[in-house]
């Protein structure tokens, strides 16, 4: 194989070996059912495979799974004389080393690459000795590309799919390891077959895996390699066209870059992040699968620093008659015109640009200008412009930690049993790579979040973007002295992304963050789990943020109350832009008494596209229409346990008739505003004491729905 192009490869650092596999018209005979690669005249496709390893060192490590688009040894037979992937012209042209290029060219980094042949899994899926990959899971690469399914037998009947779905969803499995999950996509076949693809992207996104599909390429003259091999079934395969259009849409999976928004930045073109996001407010616990993908959709970032007003001209990839920025408290007044939107932001802030409702979004990060001299003088650690992909990062008492505005870090920011710990700077922390632990809770002993505070002191985050985290985005349990201050959260999708949890932790400051989560969004809990350690939560002040709930509950206190006290609590000055189940909450499901708490200066939002939340208890595939509109409460008052007959929990060892009901004293609710968007229904406020309860007092002042007092 020649990789003597412009990575730097050398044909020496290969090891090449051949394995020979029985010749598919046996399998065919024994299956009773003809593949894709027969029906496309490739009898001899894979009849000698090839295994390649290189031994380059360092940088990023990259696995390819494929059959012989991926890479096919010397079969003079059949007129293949060649190394590489069929039927490219040569080794730079196959879909490997063009993606291959595409991975050193986005990470800065050289790739260890490892290739493998796995014809024989397609051909032998229901017994494959799946031990057989172990080594290249262990090489625990970064990047997996997985491009199978063409020598699949024909799939007939309901068994055979789910069989081959089981099968793929195995293989990948092997690479899925909580703390090391590579990025990876699942490509289509070439050659277009509905079923195959359907099982391999439902297996794809039980474990949150793009799934590529590519079989329009196989079904257009032009992408095969036809009229230039004599061999009907090596002239079906992917030509150097195919070859390069199958390479570019694995580099999107690997790397979005449309997210259905052009913009100017006064003028000047803006560079706009895809993020996936929730489409529906479906929730489930404990799921033994990723949020599947069919549930998402993808939205817009745009990222920026300015010392004042900001003009925006914003042109989406679809029609749209209705622009709206929020927070609506902002001012911000949209101009349309021949598809564009135009528009000045006032000042530094987090904004959402909304077409025709809520969904697709363009999010707006204006930061203020900054350049963070001392802290990346101080900084112990650095994280540069480009991506870096250390999974975890370990804090220790005494770090500083510095992200440049540029820099892309995939990795769970960890800090535990340490104190005087900073990190700031306006870079991205990425949670893909951490994977959500099949059964398991969000708890300190859960997850790797994406940053996660555990028996520490003094620890302060100071400006970084936090993007797609496995379980709970920002969460700190039995810490203490703890600021939060310009965090943005968002590409919170998966199942249980709660934005940021204060758990049985003291003297918190959260302030001028943006918080997008598809659970909960800044919520303070004392977790069950904890409940003997008596750390209660208090001293907390959450001012002059923006917050979007896909799902729960905004700003929340509980549903976790198990602590010995919740006290002096402040939330004060934000805007709640979207809210579901509740926007203001005392939600207490464990025997906390909860006093001194004030919600004071909120703007809630409500808008006529938000929709009905649904508990998703009918498994990976149910199908609920998530109604619209929908308007949830504004407030909620309620103690009902959070274990036992019921509710949606259950707990060994929880005995509810042993446990006090929770309760709360001396609340206040003052100068909330309230706009509700025409054609939503009118917010409710929920007051649900158990029986034999009764709540202490509660100051209720101020509160206006579209301007009018209410009582």
């Amino acid at each position: 194989m020649d990789w003597m192009g412009a990575g730097g490869y050398h044909s020496s650092v290969f090891k090449v070996f051949l394995f020979f596999f029985s010749a598919m018209s046996i399998i065919a005979q024994d299956t009773g059912a003809l593949s894709d690669a027969e029906e496309h005249g490739s009898l001899h496709m894979n009849a000698a495979a090839a295994e390649a390893a290189t031994e380059t060192s360092g940088g990023v490590r990259v696995v390819f799974l494929g059959n012989s688009i991926t890479l096919h040894s010397v079969l003079p037979s059949i007129g293949w004389m060649n190394e590489w992937g069929m039927a490219a012209s040569a080794a730079e042209k196959d879909y490997v080393h063009l993606v291959t290029r595409g991975i050193e060219r986005e990470t800065g980094r050289r790739a260890d690459v490892r290739i493998r042949n796995l014809a024989d899994f397609e051909r032998g899926f229901k017994d494959y000795d799946f031990g057989r990959e172990k080594d290249l899971a262990d090489f625990n690469p970064d990047f997996l590309v997985v491009a199978l399914g063409e020598n699949v037998p024909a799939l007939q009947t309901g068994e055979e799919r789910l069989a081959f779905r089981d099968a793929v969803k195995k293989l990948l499995a092997g690479f899925m390891r909580e703390r090391s999950t590579p990025i990876a996509v699942v490509r289509g076949v070439f050659w277009k077959n509905e079923w195959k693809d359907a099982m391999m992207a439902h297996a794809a996104s039980d474990f949150s895996i793009p799934f590529v599909p590519t079989g329009d390429l196989g079904d257009d003259p032009s992408m095969r390699a036809t009229g230039l091999f004599k061999h009907t079934g090596v002239a079906a395969h992917p030509g150097d066209k195919g070859m390069a259009a199958t390479a570019a849409r694995i580099l999107e999976g690997l790397f979005p870059k449309a997210s259905g928004y052009e913009v100017w930045d006064d003028g000047r073109p803006a560079k706009v992040l895809p993020v996936r996001l929730s489409r529906q407010p479906f929730n489930q616990w404990g799921a033994d699968y990723q949020r599947p993908m069919d549930q998402t959709e993808i939205g817009g970032l745009l990222k920026f620093e300015t010392e004042g007003a900001t003009t925006l001209r914003v042109r989406p990839d679809r029609t749209f008659e209705k622009a709206v920025v929020r927070p609506l408290s902002a001012g911000v007044k949209p101009v349309v015109a021949e598809g564009e939107v135009t528009f000045t932001l006032p000042r530094p802030g987090y904004y959402v640009l909304e077409l025709d409702g809520h969904h697709q979004p363009l999010e707006i990060f204006a930061d203020p200008a900054r350049d963070f001299a001392r802290e990346r003088t101080e900084a112990n650690i650095v994280f540069g412009p480009g991506i870096h992909m250390p999974v975890v990062v370990k804090l220790q008492s005494g770090d500083r930690v510095y992200l440049d505005k540029d820099a892309f870090v995939y990795g769970s920011f960890q800090a535990d049993g340490v104190e005087d710990v900073e990190v700031s700077g306006y870079g991205i922390i990425c949670g893909t790579r951490n994977l959500r632990v099949a059964g398991n809770h969000c708890y300190r002993e859960g997850m790797d979040g994406a940053v996660r505070i555990i028996d520490s002191k003094q620890v302060r985050f100071d400006g970084p973007t936090v993007l797609d985290s496995s379980c709970w985005c920002v969460a700190a349990f039995n810490s203490s002295d703890l600021e939060f201050s310009r965090i943005k959260v968002t590409a919170a999708w998966r199942y249980n992304t709660d934005g940021i949890d204060i758990c049985n932790s003291q003297r918190v400051r959260i302030r001028d963050c943006y918080v997008h989560a598809f659970d909960d969004a800044i919520v303070l809990k004392g977790n069950w789990p904890l409940r003997d350690r008596r750390d209660p939560v208090e001293d907390v002040l959450v001012e002059r943020c923006v917050c979007w709930c896909s799902w729960g509950r905004t700003l929340e206190i509980g549903l976790e109350t198990w602590a010995p006290r919740f006290r002096r609590i402040a939330f004060r000055d934000c805007d709640l832009i979207h809210n579901n189940h509740a926007a203001l909450s005392l939600h207490l499901g464990g025997p906390a008494k909860v006093e001194d708490v004030t919600y004071r200066d909120i703007r809630i939002e409500y808008a006529a596209s938000e929709e009905e939340p649904i508990y998703q208890g009918g498994g990976r595939d149910q199908k609920v229409d998530c109604k619209s509109p929908w308007t949830g409460n504004w407030l909620s008052e309620e103690n009902g346990k959070m274990f036992g007959p019921g509710t949606s929990y259950e707990h060994d060892g929880f005995d509810p008739a042993k446990e006090p009901y929770g309760t709360f004293d001396r609340a206040t609710v003052d100068n909330i505003d309230i706009t509700v968007e025409e054609g939503a229904p009118l917010p409710r406020r929920l007051t649900r004491p158990q029986p034999g309860t009764t709540f202490g007092s509660i100051s209720i002042t101020n509160v206006r729905i579209n301007g009018k007092p209410i009582h």
